[in-house]
């Protein structure tokens, strides 16, 4: 029972256990969170996306680079949404990174907003990834 509560809070994380959750995958994401926003190769005016941001480790990485820029994120979980705002406060505050809750499959910007977007550990929780 607990490993199925476990496996729920991966895919959409709420809660205390959420945060849990959300704190295992930014300790054990921070190889691949690392790794990918290198190979992005963001510019200072750039305007990113990310996808499933989880706890926002990878946003905060990227707003760290576009600092003229926009760095943006949807996740499907608003407690990761309140977890990554509070990580990512200061560059929220000073309207470099937008966090939003939304899905993939209903991304709530226009389209072309962003010249780079990227998702890390998620599709795999995608209803429907090839339609996302």
């Amino acid at each position: 029972m607990f490993a199925k509560l476990l496996a729920r809070n991966f895919r959409k994380p709420t809660g205390i256990l959420g945060r849990l959750v959300g704190n295992l995958m930014a300790r054990g994401n921070e190889h691949e969170v690392r790794w990918t926003v290198s190979l992005l190769n963001i510019q200072p005016d750039q305007h990113i996306l990310e996808i499933g941001f989880g706890p926002g480790v990878a946003i905060e990485y990227a707003s760290q680079k576009a600092v003229h820029g926009l760095v943006a994120g949807i996740d499907f979980a608003e407690t990761m949404v309140q977890v990554a705002r509070k990580r990512n406060a200061p560059a929220i505050q000073a309207g470099r990174v937008d966090l939003r809750h939304g899905e993939v499959s209903a991304v709530p910007y226009a389209n072309d907003s962003f010249d780079t977007a990227f998702a890390i550990h998620c599709i795999y929780f995608w209803p429907k990834p090839i339609e996302a």
